[in-house]
């Protein structure tokens, strides 16, 4: 249940949008370049996320990103499930063929305490709890 490196980069790019005024739109080239995103796959993760209903998306000169609701109520939860499906919190990173938590393997007693926290972690962390700590790092290196 490692979440994929799209799923991470939807993270960043979303952290980026909540940290900008909520009724201004965010070009996805400014969100490219503050998350350290490449530009294409930024566009095709934009595409997931509206799909998902996580924002709004807009062209043309006044376009661009919002988010569909406030970022304290996006959980990362909610943007992996987005992009990586649901089957990504059940998956067992022990083994390379199918396993999830209802069918319990000889594993499951030592993935299951592991998986469980992560869960909790993606359900209980927000946006703005990512954007909070990525604007926290951000004054720390221009102080």
């Amino acid at each position: 249940m490692l979440y994929s490196k799209t799923a991470k980069y939807a993270v960043l790019a979303l952290a980026e949008v909540a940290l900008c005024p909520p009724e201004h739109p965010v070009s996805t080239k400014q969100i490219a370049a503050s998350a350290s995103v490449p530009y294409p796959l930024l566009a095709k993760i934009v595409g997931q996320l509206r799909r998902a209903g996580l924002v709004h998306a807009a062209r043309g000169k006044h376009g661009g990103i919002l988010l569909t609701r406030p970022a304290k109520d996006i959980t990362i939860q909610d943007v992996v499930l987005a992009m990586d499906g649901p089957d990504v919190l059940n998956d067992c990173p022990l083994f390379l063929t199918p396993c999830n938590c209802e069918k319990e393997c000889d594993m499951h007693p030592l993935w299951k305490p592991a998986r469980d926290a992560v869960v909790k972690f993606f359900e209980n962390t927000t946006l703005q709890d990512i954007a909070n700590g990525r604007q926290a790092i951000q004054k720390k290196s221009t102080a």
